[in-house]
């Protein structure tokens, strides 16, 4: 009798999704039925970003992989790990476009939240991956073609590889994508481009890294050391909190252009900004913010026809970050994803079987989910903008009253549950369908 042969998974994408899914498989003891490569654009692996919010969903999920202890070791002074046991505070909204500024609400839930580096996060992800994972450094994917032999890949490079099962946690511009959206399309290559291309929320976000100490000099009580804040006005949003154990504060400057919402994106996605760019969107701001703009330093279908090809992370649902969970989406989508492989790999099935069943499992439970959160992410977005139903006329220089003050806080504090809910049961649901 031939030994069966392993299910050949390919993950494009070495970031915090995928090394999610490589570590979740490495932990479910599935390493002798597959082979698993892990295919990254950059010519070394960095760990670079700025902040990454870790509510409970996804702190569940890095418990059950074994890193807690080590994510508690990076905590900033006053957190606390996020638990599901007792109502904690998560943030404070305020409405700073003016010289004093003015509490909307403070958002408390379940569990509350925890903030890190996106390096930490990587590193211990690297540090819990299998050292028999093969990594293959300055590989981009161009296209994958369907064969008899499973999916060929083609590289930047010229290196192509065979895979059975192909994810796409190759981000905002992905390539997987854009082979998946075109298949069974007769689409010429300017319309290929176009329907793949991500369209634009209309706002550009500045990330930036503050030395905490500079501000902490300068003025100790500020809100900006020790908690996190959103600071908000017309069209614009600055989301504040520590880092990196209170050594750094993590800055998203969130301006909104309303008239470019819905437009494609040409160009690069990230680039590099004057700290001055960011400061004059926010002139005339309370003291706090004034403060902290002085030191900035600005840093740069989820399945195909066949079901042999998957979206993960970024690549399937990007989204704004005014719930500040896309990364706890990745971890999300990995973990139910590698346990989804794992149960599958139980019943040695075909592999063109095995992925169809994985990647029809995986949309099904994933994708309403996600783009439920994505929508609701852009209908805070609205309420931080001002920009919500019956808010409109708040535009800088004019009072909001206080009555219109409780219900803008309301109904920000009303959209926060879910972050707080275990994704179990989906886990569940998703092994039951197998």
């Amino acid at each position: 009798m031939e030994p069966v042969k392993k299910l050949r998974i390919a993950i494009v994408g070495g970031g915090i999704g995928g090394l999610a899914l490589a570590v979740t498989l490495k932990k479910l003891g599935v390493e002798e039925k597959i082979t698993l490569n892990v295919y990254e654009s950059a010519a070394k692996l960095t760990q670079v970003g700025a902040g990454v919010t870790m509510w409970p969903r996804a702190w569940e999920i890095m418990k059950n992989l074994g890193m807690e202890e080590q994510l508690i070791a990076k905590l900033s002074p006053g957190q606390e790990q996020p638990t599901m046991d007792k109502q904690r505070f998560y943030f404070s909204i305020r409405k700073s476009n003016q010289k004093e500024g003015l509490p909307i609400v403070d958002v408390v839930g379940p569990g509350g939240a925890a903030s890190f580096h996106r390096a930490d996060i990587q590193s211990i992800l690297l540090h819990h991956a299998s050292p028999t994972l093969q990594y293959h450094l300055s590989h981009r994917l161009t296209r994958y073609l369907e064969s008899k032999d499973g999916l060929i890949l083609e590289f930047s490079n010229g290196v192509t590889a065979v895979c059975d099962l192909l994810i796409g946690a190759d981000g905002i511009n992905s390539a997987v994508r854009k082979t998946l959206l075109a298949e069974g399309k007769n689409w010429t290559d300017e319309e290929i481009d176009r329907n793949a291309r991500p369209i634009w929320t209309g706002i550009h976000c500045y990330r930036c890294l503050v030395d905490a100490d500079l501000v902490r000099r300068e003025s100790p009580e500020s809100k900006c050391l020790n908690t996190v804040t959103n600071f908000c006005g017309k069209n614009r949003t600055l989301v504040v909190y520590p880092i990196s154990q209170g050594q750094q504060i993590n800055v998203a400057a969130l301006v909104l252009n309303p008239e470019k919402k819905g437009a494609y994106v040409d160009g690069p996605v990230v680039q590099q900004s004057k700290r001055e760019e960011v400061i004059e969107h926010y002139q005339g701001w309370e003291k706090d913010v004034d403060v902290l703009l002085k030191y900035v330093k600005p840093l740069e279908s989820y399945r195909s026809q066949s079901g042999r090809a998957l979206l993960l992370g970024d690549a399937a649902h990007a989204t704004t970050p005014d719930f500040a969970n896309g990364a706890g989406l990745a971890i999300e989508s990995a973990y139910i994803l590698g346990h989804i492989i794992a149960k599958v790999l139980e019943k040695n099935l075909a592999h063109d079987e095995s992925a169809t069943r994985i990647s029809k499992v995986y949309d099904e439970i994933r994708r309403p989910f996600c783009n439920t959160a994505a929508a609701a992410s852009r209908t805070l977005g609205e309420m931080h903008n001002f920009t919500a139903p019956d808010f409109e006329q708040y535009v800088d220089g004019v009072e909001m009253p206080a009555d219109k003050v409780s219900e803008l806080g309301a109904l920000i504090q009303g959209r926060w549950d879910w972050v707080s809910a275990s994704v179990m049961p989906d886990l569940e649901r998703a092994l039951g369908m197998i």
